[in-house]
């Protein structure tokens, strides 16, 4: 109606006045208003909504750390497809660790189909002591409200709401700054163990540490002081077999941004280790890297090349093979990794070398790669490997290992490479719909022995 009140429609004409009477006159004149109603009016109407928009949007949800159930659970207004090539919007969720030892982390809603083209953002953060309950609910409104772009164009948008929590009525948004008492610095302990007991044979393991770590835009420090016991015990007719392992030690960096794409930094690490043969070992290295995308890209791509160079002072625990107790040996290493995350898949590559400056020819090199890459609807493949070449093992024991050190992996073995591969795939077909939660008798496991 407010398109007609701005048309120019003519009242008369002079070929109306002079062979029409005003009865008829009237008649075509309404005619003529119902036509340029329609005409006006129709195009509206038919942009109020695109024919191609579905009714029910089909959200696939790209995120293996994500609680799948409670979300499908909470947001029976979607349907939820269990393949990308049949969606409508593609939700692709990765997680970074914060500074405070929570968690952000970053979504991207991809439209496809009819909404091919529209690609919108949204974030979330968590703190260190969130319970797992709060961490998804706090994902799952981050999900929702990057939704509603989308939820607009669909017959949903006449009952979505808009809530502004902790703003009354006559209240504006401020722009609100907090003190942090602890200056960005955080302490988190840990402890953990596990025990197991037999007839013939016990064991138990302790790990425990702490972190005090400050994390801002300028500065990343951390000291982490961490201790490891291990025990075993077996009981045979000729004897007891008793083995012990420790591997203790303190670990300390601090890292300066420089620009959106350098950081420079120093390490510093002391350790202990009975399977390395380490007495006692005490490590400075300064440290430069290169990022070739911004850091702040971090999330969905990474490209870095890091160098760093310094001296360890080293006392083992027995003679080496080299008939050394003690010695100084200066080291440089070099390594770059590339991180990709899209919607089709993963890709993780990365490269490492290092090598003892005072004899050259005692080095390392490894190369790793992991892809999950999805190949068409309902088939993915994963493929994942590394490889390292090693000539570096100037810390093994001289002599031979027990029998029971190399079955409880006791002592390090001597040896040129390591190497792995895995491979996997996973294909799906049937219904792609994943709509409907049933969590019965979901506790009950296998007690076969086996």
């Amino acid at each position: 109606m407010h398109g007609l009140s701005q048309l120019d429609v003519p009242t008369h004409s002079p070929t109306l006045r002079t062979t029409t009477s005003p009865g008829r006159r009237a008649l075509r004149l309404l005619l003529l208003g119902w036509f340029v109603i329609g005409w006006t009016v129709s195009p509206v109407a038919a942009q109020d909504r695109d024919p191609l928009v579905p009714e029910r949007i089909a959200m696939f949800l790209d995120c293996d750390f994500c609680d799948g159930t409670f979300i499908r659970q909470e947001m029976p207004y979607v349907d939820h497809v269990r393949d990308r090539e049949v969606a409508d919007v593609h939700i692709l969720i990765t997680r970074e660790r914060t500074g405070s030892g929570g968690r952000a982390f970053a979504l991207e809603l991809i439209g496809l189909d009819a909404f091919d083209g529209q690609t919108y953002s949204n974030a979330a953060t968590t703190t260190a002591d969130a319970t797992e309950a709060e961490e998804r609910d706090i994902l799952l409104e981050a999900i929702e409200v990057g939704l509603v772009p989308f939820l607009m164009q669909t017959p949903l948008r006449s009952v979505l709401a808009v809530e502004v929590r902790g703003q009354s009525a006559d209240q504006q948004p401020t722009q609100a700054t907090t003190e942090d008492p602890w200056n960005s610095w955080t302490i988190s302990m840990y402890a953990d163990g596990d025990a197991d007991f037999e007839s013939t044979q016990r064991s138990f393991d302790t790990r425990y540490g702490i972190y005090i770590s400050r994390v801002t835009d300028d500065w990343k420090l951390q000291l982490r002081p961490f201790f490891n016991y291990n025990y075993d015990r077996f009981d045979q007719e000729d004897g007891i077999i008793k083995s012990t392992a420790r591997r203790d030690g303190v670990t300390s960096y601090a890292v300066k941004s420089i620009s959106p794409h350098w950081s420079v930094g120093g390490f510093a690490d002391v350790l202990t280790s009975t399977y390395a043969n380490v007495e006692w070992r005490y490590r400075a290295m300064a440290a430069v890297e290169w990022s070739f995308f911004p850091y702040r890209e971090a999330q969905r791509r990474q490209l870095t090349l890091t160098y760093r160079i310094g001296a360890s002072d080293i006392t083992y625990r027995d003679s080496t093979i080299y008939n050394k107790i003690e010695e100084l040996l200066p080291q440089h290493l070099l390594n770059t990794d590339f991180q990709l995350v899209q919607p089709w898949g993963d890709v993780f590559l990365g490269f490492n070398a290092s090598q003892y400056l005072h004899e050259p020819s005692r080095y390392s090199l490894q190369v790793f790669t992991s892809f999950d890459i999805r190949v068409t609807q309902g088939l993915s493949v994963e493929i994942g490997g590394s490889f390292e070449r090693i000539n570096d093992q100037i810390n093994l024991t001289k002599g031979g290992a027990d029998l029971e050190e190399v079955l409880l992996r006791r002592r390090q073995l001597e040896t040129n490479y390591e190497a792995g591969f895995r491979f996997g795939f996973r294909y799906r077909f049937g219904s792609t719909l994943n709509n409907v939660v049933n969590t019965r008798l979901n506790g009950v496991g296998n007690r076969d022995r086996f």
